[in-house]
C-alpha cells in the first residue's frame, strides 16, 4: 500500500541508534510505500527536518547524547515542526515511561519487539490525524496591514514582502498568536526560540531589528519594562 502526500511519497524520518533495527525499519517501511531516511542520532535533527521535512517520525528514547526526550523537547519548542507527528519506538516498557513520554509530546508509543504490520498501521493511523488536523489549521495570521504565511514562512507588510531572519519570524508569530498578552523573555526563550540559553540581551536586539523591519507596525510592539514584550493591534 502506498501512502500519497499530495501526489508524493509519505516520508518518514527514523532516529534509531542500533544499526540493524534503523536498517531493518527503513527496509521494511519502504517495502510499504514509504520514503524514508535513517538516523543513528538526532545530533542535527533540526537540519534534517528542514532537508527531508518528514510527515511521521519514529523516534527511540535510550540514544547516545540526545535522549528521546530531549529531542520531543526542541521539536516542540520549534515553530515550524510543532506539530510533526511523533511516534516513540522504544525497548521501553514500564507504563510510567510511556505516560512519560505522552506528556512530553509524543503522539505514539510502540514497544520493542513490535508487529510490523501494527507499526505501520499505526503510522497510517497517526497521519491521517495530522493530515485532518492541518486541513483546519489556520494557513495564515492577517492583522490589519500585516499578514504571516505559515506555510511558507513569509511576512508581508501592505502587500509587500518583509525580509526577516527565522528567529525574528518566530518572534512575530508568537507575538501575534498571542497578541495583547505579555510575553515573558522566558516564553520567547521557550516557544519561540527554542533556547533557554539565549540571554535577554539576544532577545532585544532581536526585538529591536524585527521592529525597524516593520516600520510603523514596528510601533505596535510594547516593551513592558522588567516583564517583556506585547503586540497591541487596536
Amino acid at each position: 500500500m502506498e501512502l500519497i502526500r499530495e501526489n508524493l511519497r509519505m516520508r518518514v524520518l527514523i532516529i534509531e541508534d542500533e544499526k540493524e533495527i534503523r536498517e531493518f525499519l527503513v527496509g521494511q517501511l519502504q517495502e510499504d510505500g514509504y520514503e524514508c531516511m535513517g538516523l543513528e542520532n538526532g545530533d542535527e535533527l533540526l537540519k534534517k527536518l528542514e532537508s527531508f521535512y518528514p510527515d511521521v517520525l519514529l523516534l527511540d528514547q535510550m540514544m547516545p547524547g540526545k535522549s528521546g526526550g530531549d529531542l520531543i523537547r526542541e521539536i516542540r519548542s520549534n515553530i515550524r515542526f510543532s506539530e510533526l507527528p511523533i511516534m516513540m519506538v522504544t525497548g521501553l516498557v514500564g507504563e510510567s515511561d510511556k505516560v512519560k513520554m505522552l506528556n512530553s509530546g509524543a503522539d505514539d508509543y510502540v514497544t520493542k519487539p513490535f508487529s510490523v504490520k501494527e507499526l505501520v498501521a499505526r503510522i497510517n493511523a497517526l497521519a491521517r490525524r495530522s493530515q485532518a488536523a492541518h486541513k483546519g489549521q489556520q494557513k495564515n495570521i492577517s492583522v490589519q496591514d500585516l499578514t504571516i504565511d505559515l506555510n511558507v514562512h513569509k511576512v508581508f507588510h501592505r502587500g509587500i514582502e518583509i525580509s526577516l531572519t527565522l528567529t525574528e519570524f518566530k518572534i512575530l508569530s508568537e507575538l501575534l498568536r498571542q497578541s495583547g498578552q505579555v510575553l515573558t523573555r522566558d516564553r520567547l526563550r521557550e516557544k519561540a526560540l527554542g533556547n533557554l540559553n539565549v540571554t535577554d540581551r539576544t532577545i532585544d536586539v532581536h526585538m529591536a531589528s524585527l521592529r525597524k523591519k516593520l516600520t510603523d507596525m514596528g510601533d505596535k510592539i510594547e516593551t513592558v519594562r522588567g516583564v517583556g514584550y506585547r503586540i497591541s493591534m487596536n
